[in-house]
């Protein structure tokens, strides 16, 4: 079967790689190449924030629900998401109880526990441990078990929307055996965990040269047999956006590429030579420029630019800065620098449409 050649052109796209439509059998469509040109430098998420790790630790580690392009939540290791209707989120709001799908296993064979999730929360949680991820964790005064398969998460104060911790793909399950001995300052020095995470994605790491290639191939113990499509994937790194885009567009070396923030004439050349196509999704990324709202005298010294050092004295004016914002022409920026992968907005968060203000007027 001929594969499909795709790049993702992106600006304000946020999508997490998905694999191809489930085949009658797994690993049924071979090899899938895919190309970042911002390599990657752990498959660990928990100590990166960069969005090329957690692009690719999600094809190995999951949350317990996900998002989808809409903004909805959506099961993964969860049997279903916990609402106030259905029990799962306390009258009060200072707890959710989740439960995970039946006879899960990590691809190593063993059983995934509620023990994992909250390891996965102390391991977030440990002093010293410079977990990049924290912010999910913020508020949560307890995780327990229930039962084996029962998590229930405890909120200091009451929390209108809980799905926080163990949602999305920055705050996946990590296994407790494998990263045990990891937890506070130690967490960095765990390089094969680090490295080689036991996951229970649809593929496992078969190899990992940091900041070069990864090389995944499917996990036997999937809880889909169908899935995943492909039996190997390799993700490369390096490189820059042109040659990301070109090594998919017009020599075909790879399947995928990520991130092309390249010149729309440019790209719209590549696109020509009929090898791939160009495909754009809009999340909540925003490119954008902050004004400094504090006073930058130099005689201020070390309070120069902060809070300390007071209001600047013209941006301190709204109209200033509502005045700012108008004269800058968004269309032309878009339209020089992104083309199709981008859209003009005013607004800090303009997706999904659940979200984002329809009462934005660029002041």
């Amino acid at each position: 079967m001929q594969k499909l050649r795709i790049l993702l052109a992106a600006s304000a796209a946020a999508l997490a790689f998905q694999a191809a439509p489930a085949l009658a059998e797994r690993g049924s469509d071979g090899e899938l190449k895919i190309l970042f040109w911002q390599a990657v430098s752990t498959l660990n998420p928990y100590l990166s924030g960069g969005t090329k790790e957690v692009y690719s630790s999600s094809m190995v580690l999951e949350p317990l629900a996900r998002y989808d392009e809409t903004g909805g939540l959506v099961p993964m290791l969860a049997a279903e998401i916990p609402t106030v209707e259905n029990g799962g989120v306390a009258a009060d709001l200072k707890s959710i109880t989740w439960k995970l799908k039946p006879d899960l296993k990590w691809s190593d064979g063993s059983a995934v526990t509620a023990d994992d999730a909250i390891f996965t929360w102390k391991y977030c949680t440990a002093p010293d441990g410079g977990c990049a991820q924290a912010a999910y964790y913020e508020g949560v005064t307890n995780v327990e078990a229930v039962d084996a398969s029962t998590i229930k998460v405890s909120f200091a104060e009451a929390k209108p929307y809980p799905y926080s911790a163990f949602v999305g793909a920055q705050s996946p399950i990590i296994q407790a055996a494998q990263f045990k001995d990891c937890l506070g300052a130690k967490a960095p020095e765990c390089t094969d965990a680090n490295f080689g995470p036991i996951g229970t994605g649809p593929f496992v790491v078969k190899e990992f040269k940091a900041n070069d290639v990864i090389t995944f191939e499917a996990n036997a113990n999937y809880r889909d047999p169908a899935k995943p499509a492909f039996a190997t994937v390799t993700l490369k790194g390096g490189g820059d956006a042109a040659s990301a885009a070109r090594a998919v567009l017009e020599t075909g070396e790879f399947d995928y590429a990520w991130n092309m923030q390249v010149e729309p004439e440019i790209l719209a050349t590549m696109v020509a030579a009929g090898k791939g196509t160009l495909v754009t999704a809009f999340g909540t990324q925003v490119e954008r420029i902050d004004v400094n709202a504090f006073a930058v005298d130099s005689s201020l010294g070390d309070k120069r630019s902060t809070k300390e050092a007071g209001p600047h004295r013209a941006f301190k004016d709204p109209a200033v800065r509502r005045a700012l914002s108008l004269a800058i022409d968004r269309d032309i920026i878009d339209e020089a620098g992104y083309g199709e992968a981008g859209q003009p907005t005013c607004n800090i968060l303009p997706a999904p449409d659940i979200y984002k203000s329809s009462d934005a007027t660029g002041a």
